[in-house]
């Protein structure tokens, strides 16, 4: 009878082993012939069967904050930003406190500098925003928001737009509030969290991470541009497909999520993440 033998996939040392049985093993052994590293989970894929090592592995959760979502900046307080949030707070992020994997906060955050030398590309895109309820209610890069009035009529400083330590760059109220002191927060000029020297590779490869599942807003503008990079530069990929959101047309998602599986990566729902958590095998005997 023929043995199902692993396939290297990779050079040397950045590697998969892959086997029409097990399907795609990310786990990142020393070398191919090194023993099996448990635990591991074991996630279904729009392409076939993933094992990632908890230890290895990261979530990036890209912009979900308070200038993208809040309400008091004028954004729709029902949708798809709003859902999104929801499907984080009630599967995804869990499912990593569970498996002790740890959560990276990656989003905007300018310093006088970063706005100084912005690319007035950039600034027409952010110009371009129309996603508000009723009349704009912030200006352009660095700009002061100005006063706020929350629910219970305190007044808050909504800071300079998307500039760090400013209250409209903090990620949004449900999900800062979930946050824990182990998780990685790091700070963005661009689209793309892994350009322009954010240290967000440093901090990875500090931490021996690998793989990267990413979430977040817009799937094919922020979110898709760090992971391209982050693939670019190594790391695994994997898209929760509803852990993410825009508010371009439907095909440009598709764009993003066609790519993202066929080429860069790996394709799958919050609740399959969810699902392969709770199944995680912790030795060869729970295959």
């Amino acid at each position: 009878m023929a043995v199902d033998q692993d396939e290297v996939i990779g050079g040397q040392k950045n590697f998969w082993l892959y086997s029409k049985a097990k399907g795609f093993n990310l786990t990142h052994p020393a070398t191919p012939s090194s023993p099996p590293i448990y635990p591991r989970i074991p996630l279904q894929t729009t392409k076939g069967d993933v094992a990632v090592d908890p230890a290895k592995t990261a979530l990036v959760v890209v912009d979900l904050q308070n200038y993208f979502l809040s309400p008091l900046l004028g954004r729709p307080n029902e949708g798809i930003g709003m859902d999104l949030v929801d499907r984080l707070l009630k599967q995804a992020i869990p499912a990593c406190r569970k498996a002790n994997i740890p959560i990276v906060w990656l989003g905007w955050g300018l310093t006088q500098e970063d706005i100084d030398g912005m690319p007035p590309t950039i600034v027409k895109g952010f110009a371009a925003d129309t996603n508000f309820k009723g009349s704009r209610k912030v200006g352009s890069l660095g700009s002061e928001i100005g006063p706020l009035e929350c629910h219970d009529g305190t007044i808050i400083d909504g800071g300079r737009v998307l500039m760090r330590g400013a209250w409209n760059s903090e990620f949004y109220s449900p999900l800062a509030v979930v946050a824990e002191p182990g998780d990685i927060w790091v700070s963005k000029n661009r689209l793309s969290g892994f350009w322009g020297g954010t240290g967000i590779e440093e901090i990875l490869e500090e931490r021996g991470i690998r793989t990267l599942l990413f979430s977040g807003a817009n799937t094919d503008q922020c979110v898709g541009g760090s992971l391209q990079d982050a693939f670019t530069k190594g790391w695994d990929c994997l898209m929760l497909k509803d852990g993410c959101a825009t508010t371009s047309p439907d095909y440009a998602k598709r764009c993003i999520e066609y790519n993202c599986e066929g080429g860069w990566g790996f394709l799958l729902t919050c609740d399959q993440f969810v699902q392969g958590v709770d199944n995680t095998l912790h030795s060869p005997a729970d295959s």
